[in-house]
């Protein structure tokens, strides 16, 4: 019964921490750069049918962390009433995509460490009974109970700290499609939004989602400057854009 008992203790403290990550996660906060531009004239005010090609014709597009990004773009382009042409020659717009992570790079930043102290609080009498060891009596006696031990937040020292900062991005640029002409005459630019984080995380695949959460509400339009964007895993257009790959992969299936 005490194994039986421990080990269910151990499972109860493994689903506990399993909580509290998930729980953290959903905390997290991811901060994005957006800067979005777009042509002040456009040739087609209604072009809403695309096709998406990499930047980089080097790209392989069966590798699966382009096919997966691809999903997420796809579900961000959709809120904005855009969809992928069944021909890729009949598209209004061919969408370039680019996305990556620059070489690391070190940064020395000031940071504020929290400073905490103990607060003893006060303390009482209680009355308590006692049983007299030597008479077997019970008496009375008067003991002093200390006050309860406590933190507190007392403030902010200020540290210099030297970090590894990995910048990732992500760049969706409209252009003219012109796949069905011949010539070297560059297709017109309609519109293009670039993403970007700063921090020391280099799990580009984690932030992609969230970059491509980031330019939905961007896209078609002009921030005249870069808007800083705040976004958690929970947040309604990140759920919505993680969704729409699920409902991809469930189609293929």
């Amino acid at each position: 019964m005490k194994i039986l008992h421990h080990a269910k203790n151990i499972r109860n403290a493994a689903v506990g921490l399993v909580i509290a990550l998930l729980m953290q996660a959903c905390n997290t906060t991811y901060e994005m750069q957006v800067d979005a531009i777009k042509n002040p004239q456009p040739i087609d005010p209604d072009a809403d049918s695309y096709v998406l090609v990499p930047r980089d014709p080097a790209t392989d597009t069966t590798d699966l962390r382009y096919k997966e990004t691809v999903s997420w773009i796809k579900t961000a382009l959709s809120a904005k009433g855009m969809y992928e042409a069944l021909d890729p020659l009949e598209a209004d717009m061919v969408i370039e995509v680019d996305y990556g992570m620059e070489p690391p790079r070190q940064e020395v930043r000031v940071i504020e460490i929290p400073e905490y102290r103990t607060v003893q609080g006060p303390g009482h009498y209680q009355i308590q009974q006692v049983r007299d060891p030597a008479t077997g009596k019970i008496r009375t006696i008067r003991i002093y109970v200390p006050g309860r031990r406590s933190t507190e937040l007392i403030g902010y020292s200020q540290q210099a700290r030297t970090i590894i900062i990995n910048e990732k991005y992500m760049v969706l640029t409209a252009k003219q499609n012109k796949l069905s002409e011949s010539g070297d005459a560059p297709a017109e630019e309609l519109w293009s939004v670039t993403v970007t984080n700063e921090d020391e995380s280099n799990d580009l695949r984690e932030y992609l989602p969230i970059m491509a959460s980031a330019a939905t509400d961007y896209i078609g339009e002009d921030t005249e400057t870069s808007t800083t964007v705040k976004l958690k895993s929970d947040d309604e257009v990140v759920v919505f854009v993680k969704k729409g790959l699920a409902k991809e992969r469930l189609g293929d299936s």
